[in-house]
């Protein structure tokens, strides 16, 4: 009887990653796996069990209506998965409690025969928004009965929680191109114009704080924290809710604010060209004012820095928070991507962690103290284009060395700020010689050359192509060492490697810019944002609806993470912050990253969040890349075309094309 030989799970607040492998190439008759989500006590007693959602058909089946059945009824057909709704209730946007101990319990099914035992199918069911009455899931086409093919293999116990000390780490469940995003909007039976942003700005909103997950609490329990005053610089400033809880704390707050957003003054006269003059800080304007206003009254305790770049190329890109306590300590820290408007709270995939320990709060409070000390000339007015508006080199110099922290266990933190190039106002030309790469920048390219069986990554956009950044390093780093594991996703369509801008031929004939939507080379899977629309991958899939929202911005994958070698318990590697992991943030922006070493739940629980956008994006890029490179070479697609029809196989034949790469790293 074949066997699964490991089963290995990794978590954070959110979700969890599954992976197992078998003692042979391929279980006969194997149709996929059936898991179960086991809930544990204290003393490890299964209180209660739950297979895992799925919505994906056999074939000679369908599930128009898109409703959750669940592995019970349709097996999972990978050696690795995604528990999405680990925390995110599967036919409601509601979620689950956290800070409970789960395991999984997976087990190998075919076509049910007599000598096997069968699988008990677990009926789905959801509440109706209009009759509020309880309505069966039902799909379309004849069952096909499973029973089990090998015996129960069982994953480690994991914790699903934000906690793992001395970081309360958090991630949004903003990725907004999903068949249950267009359903639950649909309940009414429409969706209307701006309905989708209109349920992210409202503080409160159902479908807001889903999206938000932990996010938001982590926030308000940051600023619940008594007495004291905390210290703010942060890049984008524009949801109610989060400006509300600033003005709340006015009277302990200092703020430095950077400007965001520009765009046409309507107001003002034409210029000879007949265009409007360019006027800055469009997105920030509105809570300056509000802030500012407060400031200004004698006594309120509020303090206001403008730090305003406008128009110069330079952005003061942090979002981060220190809370010193009475006696005027550091204490604690709030960082991440997650910039402070409603669409980085909900509308993108971001980043959030709070980080209770002294030393790194006081780095912090130290750079904010720098950045208050390094002055920039205001414009008038303050929406005016900045002139001579850059970091001074005293502060450049001053980040060009890190901070370093002892944790607990043996762990470790290098805390990075920038600007760190003196002198400098932007990053060498391409042309230009190769410049030796900024300090912060070195040790991330150190680091990765450490690499021993997996890099993962998630960014918006470090650089045009992905050029002198981690993404280059990486595919660098995995097309010389074919063993290494490269996985990563890419928000922005001019950082995905391979780009190739907008060009004039000799015959005059323009080439518009090409931007792949994969690449993918021996063990390196790259791919960028893409959603699953008709229009995008030019036809239809399974019982997909491809209707999908992909964004209501430019950023979709708006994190910044970097994590090497999550399953080494020593030299594990995590970086986050606000550091874009390319050269032109070291020379040009406001920025801080942390990198922490030997900390292996905090780097699994990065993994798991990396995993999942890459795994959400990975199949909509793929389709997204055949259709683009037949359009691009001239190549018709047909009855050869080898993407798959969005069907489960009824027959075992799936296991040729199932890569065991994944599920082999984490389980050896």
């Amino acid at each position: 009887m074949a066997q699964i030989l490991k089963a290995v799970a990794i978590a954070n607040n959110e979700v969890a990653y599954l992976a197992w492998d078998i003692d042979t190439t391929a279980i006969p008759g194997c149709l996929g796996f059936h898991i179960v989500r086991e809930y544990l006590d204290d003393n490890d007693q299964v209180t209660e069990e739950r297979p895992l959602a799925s919505y994906v058909a056999f074939k000679g089946q369908s599930n128009p209506e898109w409703q959750a059945q669940n592995t019970s009824v349709w097996p999972v057909q990978k050696f690795n998965w995604r528990d999405l709704t680990l925390r995110k209730k599967r036919n409601e946007a509601q979620r689950r409690p956290d800070n409970e101990r789960v395991r999984y319990r997976i087990r190998a099914v075919g076509k049910m025969k007599a000598e096997l035992d069968p699988v008990e199918v677990v009926p789905e069911s959801h509440r109706d928004f209009k009759t509020r009455q309880i309505v069966q899931h039902t799909y379309e086409g004849k069952p096909i009965p499973l029973g089990y093919l090998t015996p129960a293999a069982f994953t480690n116990v994991i914790d699903v929680t934000t906690k793992r000390l001395p970081f309360t780490s958090s991630f949004t469940n903003g990725i907004l191109s999903t068949q249950f995003l267009s359903k639950v909007l649909n309940e009414d039976g429409t969706i209307s114009p701006n309905e989708l942003e209109n349920h992210l700005r409202k503080p409160g909103d159902w479908l807001r704080n889903y999206l938000a997950g932990d996010v938001l609490p982590i926030l308000h329990d940051f600023f619940a924290q008594p007495g004291g005053r905390f210290h703010a610089a942060l890049y984008e400033l524009e949801d109610v809710e989060l400006l509300k809880l600033l003005t709340d704390n006015a009277a302990r707050l200092d703020l430095i604010l950077s400007d965001a957003g520009s765009g046409q003054d309507e107001d003002a006269e034409p210029n000879e060209k007949g265009k409007q003059p360019t006027i800055y800080d469009t997105r920030n304007a509105p809570a300056r004012a509000v802030l500012r206003a407060i400031a200004d009254i004698p006594g309120s305790g509020c303090t206001l820095r403008n730090r305003l770049f406008n128009g110069t190329g330079h952005i003061g890109h942090n979002k981060f928070v220190v809370w010193l306590d009475d006696g005027g300590t550091p204490r604690s820290v709030i960082t991440g991507s997650t910039n402070w408007t409603w669409s980085g709270v909900a509308g993108q995939s971001n980043n959030c962690v709070r980080i209770d320990d002294d030393a790194i709060a006081g780095a912090y409070f130290e750079y904010w103290t720098q950045l208050k000390a390094d002055k920039l000339p205001e414009p008038t007015p303050l929406n005016a284009k900045a002139k001579g508006a850059t970091q001074g080199d005293t502060l450049k110099k001053t980040n060009r060395t890190p901070s370093r922290v002892a944790l607990p266990n043996g762990a470790s933190a290098e805390i990075w700020f920038s600007p760190n190039m003196p002198g400098k106002k932007q990053p060498p030309s391409k042309s230009a010689k190769p410049a030796l790469p900024p300090p912060d920048m070195d040790r991330l390219f150190s680091l990765l050359r450490k690499a021993e069986k997996a890099i993962f990554f998630l960014v918006f956009m470090p650089s045009r192509g992905g050029v002198n950044s981690v993404v280059s390093e990486a595919i660098a780093l995995g097309l010389k060492d074919t063993s290494l594991n490269v996985v990563g996703a890419i928000s922005d369509t001019q950082a995905m490697w391979g780009y190739e801008p907008s060009q004039e031929l000799p015959s005059g004939k323009k080439l518009p810019a090409w931007s792949p939507h994969v690449f993918q080379q021996a063990g390196i899977s790259v791919i960028r944002a893409t959603a699953l629309t008709d229009r995008e991958i030019g036809r239809a899939v399974g019982d997909f609806k491809n209707d999908e929202t992909l964004t209501l911005g430019r950023a979709i994958i708006h994190d910044k993470v970097l994590v090497i070698d999550p399953m080494d318990p020593e030299k594990c590697v995590v970086a986050f912050g606000s550091h874009n992991f390319g050269y032109k943030a070291s020379y040009s922006n406001d920025e801080n990253l942390i990198i922490v070493e030997g900390h292996a739940a905090l780097a699994q629980a990065y993994a798991a969040h990396v995993l999942d956008v890459y795994d959400h994006y990975r199949f909509r890029a793929a389709e997204a890349e055949v259709t683009a490179h037949a359009k691009k070479h001239g190549a018709a697609g047909g009855k050869s075309d080898p993407r798959w029809d969005g069907f489960l196989d009824t027959t075992d034949d799936w296991q040729k094309r199932a890569s065991h790469r994944m599920s082999a790293y984490f389980t050896r």
